[in-house]
């Protein structure tokens, strides 16, 4: 399985044309625009801090379809589209959606000062709007180019900003039926993508975008009868049709923070031999766990958290271990849960035995523990219909195509961490 960093995808995608030369160093969250093609014209600073996200922004007059050069120094996930019109966004609208924006130039921040040349990439004295966010690099995307060889005007689609499984139409984009060359090599292998010639996703198409394989690019789509077509997208993830995932086991810990709870049970053995005593502890609220699934082709999941606890005798702690179970769901949905919260019923019950001719106090002590945010990992088996990276045909399940990928999930909360059950006993006077 594909696991792509935000550093290295970032690394991935097609460098913008720079200048030659030195480019002006500037600190994060910062940028510059330059009235002529030198670092040394008049220049425009915008400090995304200063700018609320997902909102479009107007350029200051004086540097209105004046830019020429651009450094900026943005952080791994930010990105700043820059645009020739001003065009509000619709109600209920996306701010990715470039309907009516004509040109524009996706600044993909790496951690690094970074700059482009518009003469370049044919958008010199065009900029006047802009609008900045956070991506999700871990979705991948789409470059999309005006001229064959990954040139000319360029608009990166970041596929979390759109909904899987949804046709999408371009038809008002400066691009539409002007795509000539198209790059994917972001993507996850457990993703795919279809372009469409018209925008209701009828007519030809070229469905052949996919994270596995060795082809991640077409430096013209003329090879493939398909230049200055593209009219809509959509984009789907894999999902398996079977998986097994490995149960995994967490211990809270009893240290800074952690609560008790006990029962006691009072009593008189006047018996000659011993006598079982069982102490019970029954709650419902004490114990609280939170998961989050890293994966984001997930939607939604459930999970368990079963105790397999030794209780101590005689004042002897234990340590509780608890092994948790995880089911995870694909199916598409308006919706998506990646985190969920549980509150994990707690039922302990312990049988000590009282000495002969005694009054006793048996009691029962229970730690509830705190679970800091933890990263967890297991595997899982999974098949596909689809022969994903690294996967074998199982002659067993249909020929599938079998994978054991990683799962990582987080967890925090508080989880009985250790018991102990004892009894004091006093001879019958």
């Amino acid at each position: 399985m594909t696991n792509i960093t935000p550093a290295t995808q970032v690394n991935l995608l097609t460098k913008l044309p720079a200048p030659s030369g030195a480019i002006p160093q500037l600190s994060s969250g910062i940028v510059s625009l330059f009235q002529d093609e030198n670092w040394t014209s008049q220049r425009l600073d915008l400090n995304i801090n200063d700018y609320a996200p997902n909102q479009r922004q107007t350029i200051p007059n004086f540097m209105t379809d004046q830019a020429t050069y651009i450094a900026f120094n943005l952080p791994i996930g930010t990105v700043m589209t820059l645009m020739d019109n001003i065009v509000p966004v619709p109600s209920g609208g996306n701010v990715a959606d470039l309907s009516g924006c004509g040109r524009s130039v996706d600044l993909v921040g790496t951690g690094q000062t970074e700059a482009v040349n518009l003469m370049a990439d044919n958008e010199n004295d065009c900029i006047s709007s802009f609008f900045w966010r956070t991506v999700d690099l871990d979705i991948g995307a789409i470059e999309v180019f005006g001229d064959i060889n990954f040139g000319g005007n360029r608009s990166t689609i970041f596929l979390s900003e759109w909904n899987s499984g949804t046709i999408y139409s371009i038809t008002s984009w400066w691009l539409q039926d002007q795509i000539s060359s198209i790059r994917w090599r972001t993507l996850n292998d457990r993703q795919t993508a279809v372009m469409f010639d018209n925008q209701d996703g009828t007519g030809n198409q070229y469905n052949n975008i996919k994270g596995w394989g060795s082809t991640k690019e077409i430096s013209n789509l003329a090879d493939i009868s398909f230049n200055d077509a593209i009219s809509a997208f959509r984009w789907e993830s894999i999902v398996p049709v079977k998986e097994i995932i490995a149960p995994f086991n967490i211990i809270a810990s009893s240290g800074t923070g952690s609560s008790g709870l006990s029962s006691v049970v009072n009593g008189t053995n006047n018996s000659s031999v011993e006598q079982p005593v069982t102490v019970s502890i029954n709650n419902e609220t004490a114990q609280t766990v939170t998961l989050e699934t890293m994966d984001q082709t997930v939607t939604g999941f459930t999970y368990t958290v079963t105790a397999e606890e030794t209780v101590g005798i005689d004042g002897d702690e234990e340590k509780t271990t608890w092994s948790v179970g995880l089911n995870f769901t694909y199916t598409q949905s308006t919706t998506k849960t990646t985190s969920e919260t549980q509150t994990i019923a707690l039922n302990i019950s312990q049988t000590i035995n009282a000495p002969p001719m005694t009054n006793y106090t048996a009691t029962l002590l229970v730690s509830i523990g705190q679970l800091p945010p933890t990263v967890y990992s297991t595997s899982a088996q999974r098949w596909y219909t689809d022969p994903v990276a690294g996967s074998q045909q199982d002659p067993t399940n249909n020929n599938w195509y079998k994978r054991i990928e990683p799962v990582t999930v987080s967890m925090s909360g508080s989880l009985a961490s250790n018991a102990t059950v004892n009894i004091n006993a006093t001879p019958l006077s």
